[in-house]
């Protein structure tokens, strides 16, 4: 099956959640400096050592959006669909939590207009992302299965996958 110019991909392989439907391609890079990882009999995704962020430092959060299997950010002209858990910290104390089927906490109120100061990747599970106000989320790749986030940069059409 033709997904997009030079892909194919098995008839009905998905790699996400059960409720939601695009398909994903095997292993295959949809531009020149994005990233897919779906290969069959090795863990799905995680977060790639590739993954730039730095265009996220320095920007505010400008939004923030609920679904009922997604928590959605936008950082300036970077886009966070976030199904696994995210965390929020000050002070090394737990002040917020959201998972998939659950309302987010007050606390994700705080990371509004809040400026991104810097980002972090802890391993191939792990993206911390530091605010001005103290505050420090953490969005965590936390399935073997299912796809955990989406991070899509504006003007770029590829999505990062993990």
């Amino acid at each position: 099956m033709k997904v997009y110019e030079n892909e194919t991909a098995e008839p009905g392989a998905t790699a996400q959640r059960p409720q939601l439907s695009r398909v994903v391609l095997a292993h295959a890079p949809r531009q020149p400096g994005s990233w897919l990882t779906w290969d069959v009999g090795q863990k799905m995704y995680r977060i790639p050592k590739s993954l730039d962020l730095s265009a996220v430092v320095g920007e505010f959060t400008t939004q923030v959006r609920v679904g009922q299997f997604d928590l959605q950010f936008t950082f300036g002209g970077v886009n966070f669909a976030v199904q696994s858990p995210v965390s929020l910290f000050r002070d090394g104390k737990l002040v917020a939590h959201w998972e998939e089927g659950k309302w987010p906490e007050p606390g994700f109120f705080d990371v509004m207009n809040s400026e991104i100061t810097r980002y972090e990747i802890v391993g191939d599970r792990l993206i911390v992302l530091e605010f001005k106000n103290g505050l420090e989320m953490r969005l965590e790749d936390s399935s073997d299965q299912y796809e955990s986030m989406q991070i899509s940069f504006a003007g770029n059409p590829s999505i990062w996958i993990i």
